[in-house]
C-alpha cells in the first residue's frame, strides 16, 4: 500500500483477505477434492486432498483472531491518524 493507512485500515483488509479466502478455500477444495475423493486412494493422497481444507480453517481462525485483536478506547485514535491533531488546528488558524 503506498501512502500512510490506518493500521486498522490495513487490518480490516487482512480480516477480509482472511475470511474470504479461507472459505472460498475450504469451499472449493471441500467439494473438489474430498467428497470427490475415492476409498481408494492411498494415506498420502488422502492427507493431500485434507491440507487446503487445514489451511482454510488456519485461514479463517487467523481472521478470527485479527477480529478480536483490542481496538483503541478513545474513538478517535480509530478514525483519525497520528497526525491528525495538528493538521486540525492548522485548518482551525490556530
Amino acid at each position: 500500500m503506498a501512502g500512510p493507512s490506518s493500521v486498522y485500515t490495513r487490518r480490516l483488509i487482512w480480516i477480509t483477505v482472511c475470511f474470504l479466502g479461507g472459505f472460498a478455500l475450504l469451499c472449493i477444495s471441500g467439494w473438489a477434492m474430498v467428497i470427490g475423493g475415492s476409498m481408494n486412494d492411498s494415506t498420502r493422497v488422502t492427507v493431500l486432498r485434507w491440507v487446503p481444507i487445514v489451511v482454510g480453517v488456519v485461514t479463517v481462525l487467523l481472521g478470527f483472531y485479527l477480529l478480536h485483536l483490542p481496538v483503541p478506547e478513545d474513538p478517535e485514535d480509530f478514525f483519525l491518524g497520528n497526525d491528525a491533531d495538528s493538521e486540525l488546528q492548522k485548518m482551525d488558524g490556530k
